[in-house]
């Protein structure tokens, strides 16, 4: 894995942290590691065009510009810089110093987590939820998933759904609570 200076910025508002270092990518090229942490390339329309894996926030990873002007035009507020990469920087942004009201200098973490993206991808495999089984006919359904699916509607926002959906959805909940006390009733009885 060869490294790769970047510049990285969190949020959607342009403001966020904003961070120059280096990066390295995975042998497809999906995955960044950065800082202590591993970035998946974003096809889900959210704020950033990569996403942390662990906490699921939208980042902007890109390449540092040549003409210095990594932060969105809109964008404030000063960018931390990785000691390791200043002289590579400045070669790509061809000057002979940083801009002291623009940068700050930092120590970033430029080991690759590999093993920390291991766990996290491992553990969200595990834990995923099966999301055929909320089409199936709630007797059909085994009583380990009534009770994901019970949890799994349960997560979900209410006050955020339009009323039509929300109403459909409370009834299909009812109906999984009232099947799981059916059989909860029926194995008290046998």
């Amino acid at each position: 894995m060869k490294p790769e200076i970047v510049y990285v910025e969190t949020g959607a508002n342009h403001d966020g942290l904003a961070q120059i270092g280096k990066c390295y990518f995975s042998k497809t090229g999906l995955t960044i590691y950065f800082n202590g942490n591993v970035y998946q390339k974003d096809g889900r329309g959210s704020a950033g065009n990569y996403y942390d894996i662990e906490t699921g926030k939208g980042y902007w990873i890109s390449g540092v510009k040549k003409n210095g002007t990594d932060r969105h035009k809109f964008g404030k507020g000063i960018i931390e810089i990785d000691e390791s990469v200043i002289d590579e920087y400045l070669k790509i942004i061809g000057e002979t110093e940083l801009q002291k009201n623009k940068f700050k200098l930092v120590q970033l973490n430029n080991v690759p987590a590999k093993e920390k993206a291991t766990e996290i991808l491992n553990e969200k495999h595990e834990t995923e939820f099966d999301s055929s089984i909320r089409f199936k006919n709630p007797s059909d359904l085994t009583k380990i998933e009534l009770e994901n699916l019970i949890k799994h509607y349960n997560d979900f926002d209410l006050p955020k759904m339009y009323k039509k959906n929300r109403r459909e959805f409370i009834e299909g909940l009812k109906n999984l609570e009232i099947e799981l006390e059916k059989r909860n009733v029926q194995k008290n009885y046998v």
